[in-house]
């Protein structure tokens, strides 16, 4: 069980990240990057030890909580791809091979079938404890092979814990793990990580910046190495009960979203600007999608795309902690959480 104690305060963690993302980096990567080496010998020793403890502090957040003193002889390939101990920081005993960011997708969206992120982040994990071991991307058919799999497991795992701690309509971890339906399951393996057989088409973990393909198979960004660290409430703490994200996830997710999807950020803050007056129904944010992005606009996107792209979005935010939905009635309205405008104006504001 990884026990994680935060030494830097949250905010100025996530300038950092904000930071090294417009830069292409990870975090470790900027701080290093960014040593002022201008100064006197003393400074820089003085500098250097407080460097250091940053980076062991940013090891400590971002979570390299791995056990270095680990038994040489262990082999983490005998364990079960698809277990969530093996997902755990603590399992994880070396670096992923990563490549570079790339900008901003003008055009780009989510597919939206894939109505929730969780799942990702337990890829992300997945790639970083395979491609550990072997030091170079991940081979296609290994890594969905292994997916698969893990998506099967843990969404078993958490239907039980859904059922528990019982979770309604909307507030299951187990959706979108697709783990009673294999068909439906090879189709969000497609979506996360592309088609087999060398379809061009970017996937959602490429379109959202968080990994790239190359020759050989997969390997993690810089930004996907970062979210990939911080720890997680299911995965890591094993608190079944609370949700799916912790704030530092959400706020490094966001700025993901924000940084290279303008188009998926522009449809989610349309959503949202339409929630300020209060809680609001499907027929007004459908109405509001249609003067922004119908037929007729630049966009001219039809009724059902409309609707599909609300129903991704609204669920997405919901996940993420920014919209609330709940029933009225025989109608579902959606709200905005307390602190969603104030989370959205510090992504926008902290990553230009």
């Amino acid at each position: 069980m990884v026990d994680v104690t935060l030494s830097v305060d949250d905010s100025r963690l996530i300038q950092w990240i904000q930071a090294a993302q417009n830069e292409g980096m990870n975090v470790e990567e900027w701080l290093i990057k960014h040593i002022d080496l201008n100064f006197s010998r003393q400074d820089r020793i003085d500098d250097r030890e407080s460097t250091e403890i940053e980076n062991r502090n940013i090891s400590g957040l971002a979570e390299r909580a791995w056990d270095r003193r680990s038994k040489i002889g262990e082999n983490l390939a005998e364990q079960n791809m698809g277990d969530r101990e093996y997902l755990k920081l603590e399992s994880i005993r070396g670096e992923p091979v990563t490549g570079l960011n790339i900008g901003k997708l003008e055009d780009e969206m989510l597919p939206t079938g894939l109505l929730r992120l969780l799942p990702m982040k337990h890829a992300l994990r997945l790639l970083w404890s395979m491609s550990s071991t072997i030091k170079k991307s991940l081979p296609d058919g290994e890594f969905r092979n292994a997916l698969n799999q893990m998506l099967q497991l843990n969404g078993t795992i958490l239907a039980a814990e859904d059922e528990k701690y019982g979770r309604g309509r909307g507030e299951r971890l187990a959706a979108g793990f697709s783990h009673l339906d294999d068909d439906a399951r090879i189709r969000t393996v497609n979506w996360m990580i592309g088609s087999p057989g060398g379809s061009t088409k970017l996937s959602a973990m490429e379109i959202i910046g968080w990994s790239c393909k190359d020759s050989e198979g997969y390997r993690l960004t810089p930004h996907g190495v970062d979210l990939a660290r911080l720890p997680n409430p299911i995965i890591d703490r094993d608190l079944g009960h609370e949700g799916p994200f912790s704030p530092l996830e959400r706020t490094l997710i966001l700025g993901s979203i924000h940084h290279r999807l303008p188009l998926e950020w522009k449809v989610m803050r349309t959503i949202i600007d339409g929630m300020r007056g209060g809680a609001v129904g499907n027929e007004r944010l459908d109405a509001r999608m249609t003067r922004k992005f119908g037929e007729g606009t630049v966009f001219n996107w039809t009724q059902s795309i409309l609707q599909l792209r609300r129903v991704a979005a609204v669920t997405r935010m919901s996940e993420l902690g920014l919209v609330i939905r709940r029933r009225d009635g025989r109608r579902t309205v959606s709200e905005l959480s307390e602190d969603a405008i104030k989370i959205l104006e510090f992504t926008e504001n902290g990553t230009e």
